[in-house]
């Protein structure tokens, strides 16, 4: 059975920076802002309400922004020589069911 993909410090910031995430908040889009802030608080292992009421924003909301993460993680680590292939774990699927 594969591993889940760790994600260390190096992995979550070579992500930010080469799917274009980085570039987007230095130009003020909120909504990058708020998906990175999901990214960091979803390795921390908050639940999606929690993440909900720290952004403000709906739990359906949270819950597209991790779906537009992961597909953009995906196209992202395609084209990446340091991003290794995210791969779905038990944890992720309990993290995707929290409300």
């Amino acid at each position: 059975m594969p591993k889940s993909l760790v994600w260390g410090k190096i992995i979550m910031e070579t992500f930010f920076e080469e799917s274009g995430i980085n570039d987007r908040i230095k130009l003020g889009d909120t909504k990058a802002r708020i998906m990175e802030g999901i990214m960091r608080t979803r390795v921390a292992g908050w639940t999606v309400a929690k993440q909900a009421v720290e952004f403000n924003i709906s739990v359906d909301t949270v819950n597209k922004y991790i779906r537009e993460l992961k597909d953009l993680y995906d196209e992202t680590q395609k084209h990446s020589v340091i991003l290794p292939v995210r791969k779905q774990s038990k944890k992720e699927q309990e993290l995707d069911n929290q409300v």
